[in-house]
């Protein structure tokens, strides 16, 4: 039954497009949390302005990489990554990177949405603040109301642009979330699995919202759900006990994988 209702979510998603240029690329990439290791020497190429869905059982490294892709694993104590993740041909752990504003090139979406105690505006502002994107409020205001109509949500606020943020309903509280990682203009945008608490009706939203988004950015996605990876996707990459087990086209990744773990996986046999 599984099967049958991704295969419908394939025939009703979006059309497989001609290869893009690779965004980022990651080359034999490891990760080491103290004596214990969680991705075993990951090749991966994260093709431009489409979205990349990263599935698999819990525990098998989905997160900790994408975590890799704009350096949030440099924040935990006793972690170590090898191999080479570029950005744009450009190594990301170079000593010489910036990694504030890398992190403004590729933004993160978090699981719970984690709005700042602060207005709606105040944290959609509070990014271009920051990076100095705008001289003067007349330009705050047009990046905050830009970036909110983007997110799909500037109609709803746009008489409580004062009211805190957290008053919002959870799918409303994740496009804030949204509308604030792309208020810097990144190029990247990570999302680890956004709609996990959200309901039915608002995870909707948010999968529209992220077809819309990848017109304009390279997106990477953490999801257990196999039905969203495959309504949103164009990329699908199965990762399994630290390992990349295979990564293709969505479509042919669940319909014909040449994986056994894949194919055990999206049948229900584990995970």
């Amino acid at each position: 039954m599984q099967m049958e209702n991704i295969q419908a979510t394939l025939n009703k998603g979006p059309a497989v497009q001609a290869a893009k240029p690779t965004k980022m690329r990651s080359e034999n990439v490891t990760v080491h949390y103290g004596a214990k290791q969680a991705l075993n020497g990951i090749n991966l190429d994260v093709p431009e302005r489409q979205v990349t869905a990263l599935i698999g059982p819990s525990g098998c490294g989905k997160s900790t990489y994408l975590r890799c892709l704009n350096r949030m694993n440099d924040t935990i104590d006793g972690c170590k990554v090898g191999g080479k993740i570029t950005l744009d041909n450009e190594d990301i752990y170079d000593p010489s990177i910036d990694v504030v504003e890398l992190r403004a090139r590729v933004g993160m979406v978090f699981q719970k949405p984690n709005p700042f105690p602060k207005s709606i505006f105040e944290n959609v502002a509070y990014g271009p603040k920051i990076h100095g994107l705008a001289r003067n409020k007349n330009e705050l205001d047009e990046i905050v109301h830009r970036s909110l109509e983007r997110a799909g949500l500037l109609k709803e606020v746009k008489d409580r642009l004062d009211e805190p943020g957290t008053g919002l309903s959870g799918g409303q509280q994740q496009r804030l979330c949204i509308a604030r990682a792309i208020a810097v203009s990144p190029e990247v945008i990570l999302m680890d699995e956004p709609c996990s608490a959200l309901d039915p009706i608002a995870t909707a939203t948010v999968e529209e919202l992220i077809d819309e988004l990848r017109e304009n950015f390279t997106i990477v996605i953490v999801t257990h759900s196999m039905q969203q990876a495959a309504r949103v996707s164009q990329v699908t990459a199965m990762f399994h006990l630290g390992d990349l087990a295979e990564v293709g086209p969505t479509e042919k990744m669940f319909s014909n994988p040449d994986d056994k773990r894949t194919q055990d996986y999206i049948t229900g046999r584990f995970g």
